[in-house]
């Protein structure tokens, strides 16, 4: 083991219960919670849990900044997506089903990145004017939802 990883080990043991740390070895690893029996990555990640490096304040601006692109976007899909009838008022499920079989990207509104967000947010904006052409001829689901009308049955 190279001297960086022997003095992070002992950094860690002389600062922290041998308790504390067997425990923490464990939730990250699950396999053990002897700190020898960790991989150099897993020595390092253990390190950065029991002392975390401080961001600057520039760095912690830039992550403000990107937390509010990420909840307008969020903001602006959600409120597309009711107003074509994916997302309903009151529940969730029809539109997490929706982003997980029909979206771009298939996956979670949460999960998605800043510039993944962009592109379903152009997504989105193709299906809002598919809606406004389609709820203009009578007879058509969206006409339907637009005017508020139940739709005849099926039979």
């Amino acid at each position: 083991m190279n001297l960086r990883l022997t003095t992070l080990k002992k950094k860690i043991e002389s600062n922290h219960s041998a308790f504390a740390i067997s425990q923490t070895v464990y939730l990250h690893t699950r396999r053990t919670t002897n700190i020898d029996d960790l991989t150099p990555e897993e020595i390092e990640a253990l390190y950065n849990v029991f002392f975390p490096a401080e961001i600057s304040t520039k760095e912690e601006l830039v992550n403000i900044k990107n937390q509010q692109n990420l909840k307008y976007y969020r903001s602006n899909i959600l409120t597309l997506a009711t107003r074509l009838g994916i997302k309903e008022p009151d529940s969730w499920n029809r539109f997490n089903d929706w982003m997980l079989k029909s979206s771009l990207y298939k996956k979670k509104l949460n999960d998605h990145k800043l510039e993944e967000l962009k592109a379903l947010q152009i997504q989105f904006r193709g299906i809002e004017s598919n809606y406004e052409r389609s709820a203009n001829t009578p007879g058509t689901k969206a006409w339907y939802h637009k005017n508020k009308l139940i739709p005849p049955s099926a039979n």
